[in-house]
């Protein structure tokens, strides 16, 4: 009976044949009655003590803990209680994916409320950036993490970056931006960093921002002397590749030899993908490359994600 009141969510009615609840079963429906009358602070009290014994329901128990402690905006205590659990050398799968999209729901919330009291600068704490550095399962907590980043020093997190530039997982952009951030803070340190499946090794203090590279300046004048007065448009377009196009291998070293390649290749895609069409003898001569070698190049620009 007390399971049909629940799916009704007649909650009131279940709580009163709960107030002496004799086993883990009923101590765990009672919770969820408290939950669902938004008595909070009650039912944050009884799930802490729950949790001290439970075993069938304990996952359960804490699921909804978590529930409770964002519903009261206990953002710090909930996100130790994720920490902790996530730690544990065996979760159930289902709680582990549960409790890493909590994680994430709970920094952003946090965030929110930091931002709410204009507190911009420190919506992650240290713990929390290495978490996000180690487990980057969120993009946008991931960048806001990375901006902060920039103010603070970079060397107390140096563990969690090196592992961060080693996921294979972790975003192309994501890794480059962490990479000019070292190179700003002078970090010299020999790093190694996985993109598309090809270990680099780069030290940053010895690296160029990617928009004050040698390769950036001299493939955009390429683009620039071939488009700037002809299509001002596609030249703007084929800019905003060239810069992802950077962002996305850096910090692999590009070759004086491959910027007229690379200008043409960025110049042939970005206006088939505008439908604008390109004489192919003409673009051969103006960058003095080959059709061949073009379209090889666009099969590995086609890749980008």
């Amino acid at each position: 009976m007390i399971e049909s009141l629940l799916e009704q969510g007649l909650y009131q009615e279940a709580l009163s044949y709960l107030q002496s609840p004799t086993n883990e079963q009923e101590a765990y429906q009672r919770l969820v009655c408290l939950y669902g009358l938004e008595m909070y602070a009650r039912a944050k009290e009884e799930a802490l003590v729950l949790k001290q014994h439970a075993k069938e329901y304990y996952y359960d128990v804490v699921s909804l803990l978590i529930s409770t402690l964002q519903a009261l905006e206990d953002y710090e205590e909930a996100i130790n209680l994720l920490v902790e659990e996530l730690s544990m050398p065996y979760i159930p799968y289902q709680y582990e994916v549960m409790f890493n999209e909590a994680y994430d729901t709970i920094l952003l919330d946090k965030q929110d409320a930091l931002m709410d009291h204009g507190k911009k600068a420190s919506i992650f704490s240290e713990e929390d950036i290495e978490t996000i550095l180690e487990k980057p399962h969120h993009e946008d907590m991931l960048y806001m993490a990375l901006e902060q980043l920039e103010g603070m020093n970079i060397r107390r997190f140096l563990p969690s970056v090196r592992l961060f530039l080693k996921n294979e997982e972790a975003p192309s952009l994501a890794k480059s931006l962490l990479l000019e951030c070292l190179h700003q803070q002078e970090v010299d340190e020999e790093l190694e960093v996985v993109k598309h499946g090809v270990l680099l090794e780069a030290n940053p203090v010895y690296l160029p921002m990617v928009l004050e590279s040698e390769a950036y300046d001299e493939i955009s004048e390429w683009l620039a002397r071939q488009l700037e007065d002809e299509n001002p448009s596609l030249l703007v377009q084929c800019d905003q590749f060239l810069q992802y196009y950077l962002y996305d291998v850096y910090p692999r070293y590009i070759d004086f030899d491959e910027y007229a390649l690379l200008a043409a290749s960025i110049h042939y895609y970005v206006a088939t993908l505008q439908s604008i069409p390109v004489d192919q003898d003409d673009l051969e001569s103006r960058y003095q490359v080959t059709l061949e070698d073009v379209e090889e190049k666009i099969l590995a620009l086609g890749q980008l994600k």
